[in-house]
């Protein structure tokens, strides 16, 4: 080996897939081993005490007891025996597909011929290896098989067959379309593990086991891990982000309740698309510290969470404050106090349709803010900020308008922004928009079964996404990232971001 430093960037990433099966394998061989020690060690100890120890101790009988004579002759007692004859076939190496499992002879093939890269011009074919995968299209289950024709060299007598392509799980019979399929179905559509393999049997008579399964969702979510890196590092670029959090049931090993109430923070740059979920096992400020700590400069869309006052704390940092929340304070108080929460609810919702319309005309920033001088925005500001002052001082302390406005009058600074930069929404609703999927997911899977899961699931949330915000189709991108990314370098990351693609 050189001295050169290896250049990591220039690593296909199915390597890293290598080294990560290794590792495993090694793990798990280790602690076979050990027990297999411990076991030895514990029938040593048991013989040693048997054979040497003393006689209360010992469980075996000595060598003259074995060797006793009772004059007793064994008999040998004849046993019936059954003659049984009947045929059976034979099944072919193809048919069981190298020990993976039995081929669904049923389903479609489509065959792909794979040839040595070398001449084989003159070389007597003396067979062929055949691979093959279950893979899926929208509306159809099929098998791939890839057929490498052998050749038989005359002067060395060595064999040569064509290389199979990178592969998205190492002797596998998946291919990227049915895992592709089987990552959206749970993930955008919500639709559970266990409905998803009955859809499989009934409709294709196909079984797929609840751990293949799983270990479909968790290779997905290794190749889908270098692109949410890639699309991280461009978020933290940004100089306008929104941000928001909901939780998620995990189940914990480390604590004592089975099932913890964990988070994903979710991360949104409007202006680029670029979604990025964050899981986390609180709610603590600690999360958006170390998320947001390379974060230097720019505008952070928030609720009035305290636990994000850190990151907005830094000179260069601007809050900005979302009028959905200080909406839904009105809309509690409106079986209180109707009127009042009427009219407050009124006002916010003329501030909205101005949006709307901005959006409907497909304004740029800058003609949005001027349409936001030209409806008098400001001076609206100012009116409803004096108006909920004034409720501060008419209204008791557990008045649900008096409570309202008091959230409100601590977020209107935050407003700010909003009426002098065009970029900036009124709400941060498109990131909660992002999160409405496992909100409606988890109604679905209840819990995720461990953390690993959680945070592969942070990685596909993400690119289903960013994917739908760029206008791709989640299953088709999904789909190109596995055929595309097991054969690429890790240099080549970037260009499979949903911004990037042609």
């Amino acid at each position: 080996m050189t001295t050169k430093e290896i250049n990591k960037e220039s690593v296909p990433l199915f390597r890293y897939k290598e080294l990560e099966k290794s590792y495993l394998e090694l793990k798990e061989e280790t602690a076979a081993l050990k027990e297999s020690h411990f076991k030895l060690e514990q029938e040593l100890a048991w013989l040693k005490r048997n054979l040497f120890g003393k006689k209360t101790e010992r469980h075996i009988s000595d060598e003259g007891q074995e060797s006793l004579d009772l004059g007793i002759e064994p008999v040998e007692v004849p046993l019936e025996k059954e003659h049984i004859e009947y045929d059976r076939k034979k099944a072919s190496k193809k048919e069981k597909g190298h020990g993976r499992g039995e081929m669904p002879t049923h389903l479609p093939f489509k065959n792909i011929v794979i040839e040595p890269d070398e001449d084989v011009e003159g070389l007597r074919k003396i067979g062929e290896e055949v691979t093959w995968e279950l893979d899926y299209k929208p509306g159809s289950l099929f098998v791939t098989r890839f057929i490498r024709p052998k050749y038989a060299k005359k002067d060395d007598n060595s064999i040569i067959t064509g290389k199979l392509p990178a592969r998205q799980i190492e002797r596998g019979n998946y291919g990227p379309g049915i895992i592709s399929n089987i990552t959206i179905d749970k993930y955008l559509y919500h639709l559970p593990l266990y409905r998803q393999i009955q859809k499989f049997k009934q409709r294709y008579a196909v079984k797929i086991s609840e751990s293949t399964a799983s270990d479909i969702i968790r290779h997905c979510g290794f190749w889908l891990d270098s692109v949410y890196t890639e699309a991280k590092k461009d978020l933290l670029k940004s100089s306008y982000l929104m941000a928001d959090e909901t939780p998620i049931p995990v189940m914990v090993k480390v604590t004592k309740k089975k099932i913890k109430k964990c988070y994903y923070w979710v991360y949104h740059d409007p202006l680029r698309k670029i979604t990025i979920f964050e899981y986390r096992r609180g709610r603590s400020r600690e999360g958006p510290d170390e998320f947001l700590k390379d974060y230097e400069s720019g505008i952070l869309q928030i609720d009035g969470y305290t636990g994000y006052n850190n990151v907005t704390d830094k000179a260069g940092i601007t809050r900005a404050a979302c009028m959905a929340h200080v909406r839904r304070g009105f809309e509690k108080a409106l079986d209180y106090n109707s009127e009042k929460a009427e009219y407050a609810l009124g006002v916010i919702r003329g501030w909205f349709k101005v949006e709307a319309e901005a959006k409907e005309n497909n304004l740029s920033y800058e003609e949005r803010l001027l349409a936001r001088n030209k409806a008098g925005l400001k001076d609206s500001f100012k009116e409803f900020k004096e108006w909920m002052q004034k409720q501060c001082m008419e209204e008791v302390p557990s008045s649900p308008i008096r409570k309202a406005s008091v959230y409100g009058l601590g977020q209107w600074k935050g407003f700010e922004p909003y009426l002098n930069d065009g970029r900036v929404e009124l709400s941060n609703n498109l990131v909660e928009g992002a999160i409405r999927p496992v909100t409606i997911g988890r109604k679905n899977y209840l819990f995720k079964g461990s953390e690993s899961s959680a945070q592969r699931g942070a990685v596909i949330y993400s690119v289903i996404a960013m994917a739908k915000q760029h206008g791709l189709d989640p299953f088709k991108y999904i789909k190109m990232l596995l055929d595309k990314l097991p054969g690429e370098k890790s240099a080549n990351i970037s260009n499979y971001l949903p911004w990037n693609i042609k």
